[in-house]
């Protein structure tokens, strides 16, 4: 059984499997748009749980996800 925690809590450096994704139609529809959707491995680049953007990089694509989306 995997256990989920937020994207925000994830150590930097770790590499992750996305689970699910809370939020809305518009996150959803630009997280796939960025290659970030359930089953895919992201890798967590940098950021502070509760503190500015977390980067995750997603194969060849790195983007800040701010802290209502991760």
């Amino acid at each position: 059984m995997s256990r989920r925690i937020p994207l925000a809590e994830i150590l930097d450096g770790r590499s992750v499997r996305v689970l699910e994704i809370q939020g809305g139609k518009n996150v959803r529809d630009r997280l796939r748009l960025l290659g970030i959707r359930p089953g895919v491995t992201v890798i967590k680049v940098s950021g502070l749980a509760r503190f500015g953007p977390t980067v995750v990089r997603c194969g060849q694509t790195q983007t800040a996800l701010g802290n209502g989306i991760s």
